[in-house]
């Protein structure tokens, strides 16, 4: 009966293709689920970050960025990285934390699903909900007049801030993968929001602090979007870089979370 048992598992492993894409979905479509029956968690981050869009560029810099384009795509740059980069960190880390602590990682791997299926769940939502964060705050740019650039900058520059999604994604696992789940928000809200000021991401740094800019993802991603903007008074370091370095702290990231879960669950 073991042997049966152990003959039956390795077959289930290997599933034909369309009943392993039929299991990601089904994953991706409970864990898109269960974040939006998470009001508390979803509502904020996406209203937040258009708010305070529209709240300074419009209302308190309006004047400013009328005199100065390029102060308005630094502007629409900083909240659009603030919009794209919280989902990708909050939702995943904080549901990745619940689920283990609650012993949900461990029946995940017993079950009789691809051993991956949960992963690519996590970070398809991640992306799919920073992409719907991002959305509001573009189209209200270019409403507003805020955003001078092309289409085809406009595409560019989302598709960057998209893709730089990815390594806050790995963030997100590597600290749900490591602390409880009342803890996750309270330090992804240490790690994230210091990133968000030291890196320069919604005003110049002064000189003497200009070291220490590139620790941080957030600069990484705003440099991106420069680039695909094609804004040269904002880029200070070369794309390949910025590239290399998001992939860099992708790997680092998805490395502790991967050797967290695999000793304890």
């Amino acid at each position: 009966m073991n042997a049966l048992a152990l003959k039956n598992l390795e077959t289930d492993d290997l599933l034909p293709p369309r009943r392993a894409a039929n299991a990601y979905l089904t994953e991706i479509r409970y864990e898109l689920t269960r974040t939006l029956r998470n009001p508390a968690l979803a509502i904020p981050m996406m209203v937040l970050p258009v708010g305070l869009y529209l709240l300074f560029a419009v209302l308190l810099f309006g004047d400013a960025i009328a005199k100065d384009p390029a102060v308005g795509i630094f502007f629409f740059a900083g909240f659009a990285v603030l919009g794209v980069t919280m989902p990708a960190l909050f939702t995943i880390s904080s549901s990745l934390a619940v689920e283990r602590e609650m012993g949900l990682m461990k029946l995940k791997r017993a079950q009789p699903a691809p051993a991956g299926g949960w992963l690519v769940a996590k970070l398809t939502a991640g992306v799919l909900f920073s992409a719907l964060a991002y959305l509001p705050m573009a189209v209200a740019a270019v409403v507003t007049g805020k955003l001078p650039l092309s289409g085809m900058q406009v595409a560019a520059m989302s598709a960057a801030l998209i893709a730089g999604t990815i390594p806050f994604c790995a963030l997100g696992l590597m600290v749900g993968a490591l602390v409880k789940g009342s803890a996750a928000p309270g330090y992804a809200n240490l790690i994230y929001l210091p990133g968000c000021y030291l890196s320069g991401l919604f005003f110049p740094l002064p000189q003497s602090m200009h070291w220490q800019t590139a620790l941080w993802p957030q600069f990484h991603v705003s440099q991106l979007a420069m680039h695909a903007a094609g804004l040269q008074k904002f880029q200070f370091i070369p794309v390949t870089m910025a590239v290399a370095t998001l992939i860099g702290f992708t790997a680092l990231f998805s490395a502790v979370a991967l050797w967290r879960l695999a000793r304890k669950g």
